[in-house]
């Protein structure tokens, strides 16, 4: 009976453990150790978070780029460089006065005005305040400065005015002459009224005394 030999040389043990390396090709991962194996993983990790970066960048950098427009795209709105071809939008006051000399100082400054004549005995219908700032935005968006005025029941200038049906809207030019407007009261007629105004050689028109 064999006994099985338990002392085996050392020349035996280093064969068999070279027979066991020649085994494990080259492309396994058992060669690696522990301390190679997790700088493999810490260097994959790092490309990818770098890759991941490059693409957030590009993200970034394409939607900050401004939209590059083709000849059928609609233009922005350009704002108006002309401020006197722009209407002001805001409503006037409309002043009081006592009498039509108060317009040589109040209106100094102005182009023309619309003075509502509300009469002696005075009016109680609506007053023609919207439609006088109407037409007075329309005349200023041609780059003129105009003034609204009521000029009140308790003035001794209505013993003056004449050929007038009150309530009526005198349109004044300064240094041109008037037109009376009266009954009913739209912004094209204040418009019309004014022109004709302007057209005046300094004296007024529908036998109107009112001109200075």
């Amino acid at each position: 009976m064999n006994t099985p030999n338990k002392n085996r040389k050392p020349t035996e043990n280093m064969e068999l453990l070279k027979q066991q390396a020649s085994a494990c090709g080259s492309e396994c991962g058992c060669h690696d150790t522990g301390t190679q194996s997790k700088t493999r993983r810490i260097i994959g990790a790092l490309v990818l978070v770098a890759a991941m970066a490059l693409v957030a960048r590009g993200v970034v950098k394409s939607n900050a780029a401004p939209p590059e427009t083709s000849g059928q795209a609609f233009a922005l709105p350009i704002a108006a460089t002309n401020a006197s071809a722009a209407a002001p939008t805001t409503e006037k006051n409309v002043e009081t006065i006592a009498a039509l000399a108060e317009l040589n100082v109040v209106a100094a400054k102005l182009d023309g005005v619309f003075l509502f004549l509300p009469g002696k005995e005075g009016t109680s219908g609506n007053s023609p305040a919207a439609t006088m700032n109407k037409a007075a935005r329309t005349i200023e968006a041609q780059g003129k400065k105009i003034g609204l005025f009521t000029l009140v029941p308790s003035s001794k200038d209505y013993d003056q005015i004449k050929g007038i049906t009150f309530p009526a809207i005198l349109a004044m030019v300064k240094g041109r002459g008037a037109s009376p407007i009266s009954g009913e009261i739209t912004e094209t007629k204040l418009v019309q009224g004014f022109l004709a105004a302007s057209s005046a050689g300094g004296c007024c028109s529908g036998g109107s005394t009112t001109c200075k």
